[in-house]
């Protein structure tokens, strides 16, 4: 059924439900990427926490957690409980 002002046989786009959305929230294709630290699981501990301070100050609550998360990973590596 064509609406008031349309042209016959005019059909509207079919959504793309199927196609995953890249980067959503990122901007243009710039995929967040997790900075390497160096050294021994002792010191990553250290420099993932010193990153999480970093982000909490600069307000980015997110990275904060992310940061943590990877600190607790190599507290446990360093403790071998993994």
């Amino acid at each position: 059924m064509t609406r008031p002002g349309q042209p016959a046989g005019f059909k509207p786009p079919r959504p793309q439900f199927s196609k995953p959305r890249q980067n959503a929230g990122q901007p243009h294709g710039t995929a967040r990427q997790p900075p390497r630290v160096n050294g021994s699981a002792q010191q990553k501990h250290a420099q993932w926490l010193a990153r999480a301070d970093e982000a909490e100050r600069s307000g980015d609550s997110v990275q904060a957690e992310l940061c943590r998360q990877y600190a607790e990973h190599w507290f446990r590596v360093s403790r071998g409980q993994e």
